[in-house]
């Protein structure tokens, strides 16, 4: 092999490893809502994506948009899929009829959750959101109102993490939805993204605990 190519390679190798070293260090002073999730290696995506999930509380939910004519519509929302540190990997809402992803999703309950690790305090070490080493997701799914005998589990795994939620006002006629899970798309290193089915989602383990859930629509 050419001198010249073995040492590009060194140098980019040494570089690669030099990144990982310092992304170490620096994700460590991450504020996280559940400290005792740490975050798992790149290359185990189910968990990611439920890191993901459970350590952010809101995201951008997208629809096709009623009053667009059809275009695609990004709203940011909030979510939980359980009290911090009790992770589901349910995602739900609270939404209200006046509010245009809720009239989006009574014409087409198709929907999309987005996150980033970027949101969370102090991730990614300045790094760009849009570098493949700052961790993003999307959850593609119906998204749609929960029937009247699920809403107690709901209200308590959603309503624990978002505590306002119980004093919106009655008259906006709010209501707890759920995103049911047909795939999701997570990026977090080089090397293009990984589809994650809702089965490994929602088997997969954060510190060495199940979600216990399994979705059932």
């Amino acid at each position: 092999m050419d001198l010249v190519v073995i040492k590009v390679l060194a140098l980019i190798f040494a570089s690669a490893t030099l990144f990982v070293v310092l992304s170490a260090r620096e994700r460590q002073s991450v504020r996280l809502p559940c400290p005792s999730f740490p975050r798992p290696p790149y290359d185990e995506y189910a968990r990611m994506a439920r890191w993901l999930v459970h350590q952010n509380e809101w995201g951008v939910v997208s629809t096709t948009s009623k009053h667009l004519g059809g275009t695609p519509f990004g709203n940011a929302v909030s979510y939980a899929d359980g009290p911090s540190c009790e992770s589901t990997g349910r995602l739900l809402f609270y939404l209200t009829a006046m509010d245009a992803t809720a009239q989006d999703l009574a014409l087409s309950s198709n929907a999309s959750l987005t996150v980033c690790e970027a949101q969370l305090p102090g991730a990614c070490a300045g790094i760009d959101p849009e570098d493949p080493t700052c961790a993003k997701l999307s959850i593609s799914g119906n998204l749609q109102p929960l029937p009247e005998e699920e809403l107690e589990e709901a209200e308590r795994l959603l309503f624990t993490r978002h505590p306002a939620m119980r004093d919106w006002p009655a008259g906006h006629a709010f209501q707890i939805y759920e995103l049911h899970i047909t795939t999701a798309r997570l990026l977090d290193w080089y090397g293009g993204p990984h589809d994650i089915t809702a089965a490994d989602y929602f088997a997969a383990e954060l510190a060495g605990r199940l979600g216990g859930y399994r979705q059932t629509a």
